[in-house]
């Protein structure tokens, strides 16, 4: 999913659909898992539900967002990279 191909559509791509959760955790901090994920489906498409946990994942990896269970909630981690 990271290595595009020409049959790939960017707009569902993992980078894509990260920024665009990194985009609406930064203005709100804290969403629900199913906020981020109706808003994601709302502003690109349904199909989005598909890259959604892969996008998930790679900015977990990356240290810009905690998952937590008991609230079933995305936080934005604030860091000080350039």
């Amino acid at each position: 999913m990271l290595k595009p191909t020409k049959y790939l559509n960017l707009e569902l791509s993992v980078i894509n659909v990260s920024a665009e959760i990194l985009k609406v955790l930064r203005a709100n901090q804290s969403m629900k898992y199913d906020e981020v994920l109706s808003y994601l489906c709302e502003t690109i498409c349904d199909d989005v539900r598909y890259v959604f946990l892969p996008s998930i994942n790679f900015l977990f990896l990356l240290g810009k967002l905690d998952y937590h269970v008991i609230s079933d909630s995305l936080e934005y981690i604030e860091t000080n990279d350039i």
